[in-house]
């Protein structure tokens, strides 16, 4: 089994980006569209438009911290489906 504090830092990078990799997948199978914008920091996320979802993903950010962005989309549309 390996160790995830023993791993070097390309694997742990190699590791985000298959996480984010399957992160977006998840998020175009729930129905965003998701754009990878150079957005320089700025407040990102998702909003909704014509009827559409879209969730843009600021690549001027690590992998680990879009990957963050994607997941939280995520979780904010699952929570918003789940409201009584």
């Amino acid at each position: 089994m390996t160790n995830a504090t023993n791993q070097s830092p390309q694997s742990t990078t190699q590791f985000a980006l298959d996480r984010l990799a399957k992160a977006i997948a998840t998020a175009k199978r729930l129905g965003f569209v998701v754009r990878s914008e150079w957005l320089g920091g700025s407040a990102t996320g998702w909003c909704e438009l014509g009827g559409k979802r879209i969730l843009f993903v600021d690549l001027s950010l690590s992998v680990h911290e879009q990957l963050e962005q994607v997941e939280a989309a995520i979780e904010a549309l699952q929570a918003e489906r789940n409201k009584p």
